[in-house]
């Protein structure tokens, strides 16, 4: 994601609707289907623009607040942020990139559109699948006011998964400060994020919004530039069952946006005796800074 980061507790689930829900809905007519895709997406949008009307607009960047980080988290905002006086208030990006439900199957292409807000920090993303012609899996992820939500709809029509609860919204919080990293005048509001030394390329945020709290670790390049993200994540076994699992988020392509260096490429992985499985991989088709709306005109 989408940081691309899926919520950990939904992954299995997700790959497994992705796979064979859609061969249920084979028959669905072609035209309830098209108007059923109109309606999720006024959905999805809808919810967007409720996201974006109740955020409120953060002023300007305490430059002084630099020098209080640590040195590698000092080192990064000062570059990413550049010559900025305000904080970001909002994002919107479109994104390409594959996914692979079965940890060891096959890849499949993936479209979606990803909207956040920094006062407080949340964020709502849509991404569609096709596990094969004619068929689409489309997912809605949101970490709003620190609740998260998952929902899967197989062709715009058959609901297969609508996930609420404590571990998802460990998830989400966890895929929303490890894709910060798109809106990174956050991390420098320590109204919501906290920073704690590990060394010189290394630290802990902790990312606190409403009552919930998430910590994960960044490990930054030689270029200061975060390179990956570690967490320990709940990951859906299947069954109603989950786990904590240690999850890897990895950036690159670093770019310049509006003075702004964010990211281009994403990868996430669960780690699985110690070796990473990446899952998704993501590419910012596109990214614009303080968005008053969703994207008039869906993509995916």
């Amino acid at each position: 994601m989408a940081v691309a980061f899926q919520t950990g507790v939904s992954m299995s689930s997700v790959g497994r609707v992705m796979l064979w829900g859609g061969v249920a809905i084979v028959g669905t007519a072609g035209a309830v289907a098209a108007a059923n895709n109109i309606r999720f997406q006024h959905r999805v949008h809808r919810e967007v623009r409720e996201m974006l009307a109740s955020a409120a607009h953060t002023g300007a960047i305490d430059r002084g607040a630099l020098e209080r980080l640590p040195d590698p988290v000092r080192r990064y905002l000062t570059k990413a942020i550049g010559a900025r006086r305000t904080f970001i208030h909002s994002a919107r990006l479109r994104q390409d990139g594959t996914f692979r439900p079965d940890l060891k199957g096959r890849w499949y292409p993936l479209t979606g559109e990803q909207y956040f807000t920094a006062d407080s920090p949340g964020f709502i993303w849509w991404g569609r699948v096709r596990p094969m012609p004619g068929i689409w899996m489309e997912a809605r992820d949101r970490s709003v006011r620190g609740a998260g939500n998952m929902l899967v709809v197989a062709e715009s029509t058959v609901t297969l998964n609508d996930a609420r609860g404590p571990e998802l919204d460990q998830g989400a919080l966890l895929r929303l400060l490890g894709e910060l990293a798109w809106v990174p005048t956050v991390y420098l509001d320590d109204r919501y994020v906290r920073w704690t030394a590990i060394d010189d390329r290394r630290a802990k945020a902790t990312l606190a919004v409403e009552g919930r709290e998430v910590v994960a670790l960044f490990e930054f390049g030689d270029d200061d530039l975060p390179a990956r993200f570690r967490a320990e994540r709940f990951r859906d076994l299947g069954g109603g069952k989950s786990e904590l699992t240690p999850f890897l988020g990895e950036y690159h392509d670093y770019r310049d946006v509006d003075g702004v260096i964010v990211p281009h490429e994403m990868v996430g992985s669960w780690i699985i005796d110690g070796t990473p499985m990446p899952y998704a991989r993501f590419r910012v088709a596109a990214i614009e800074f303080d968005t008053a709306a969703p994207f008039s005109r869906g993509r995916i």
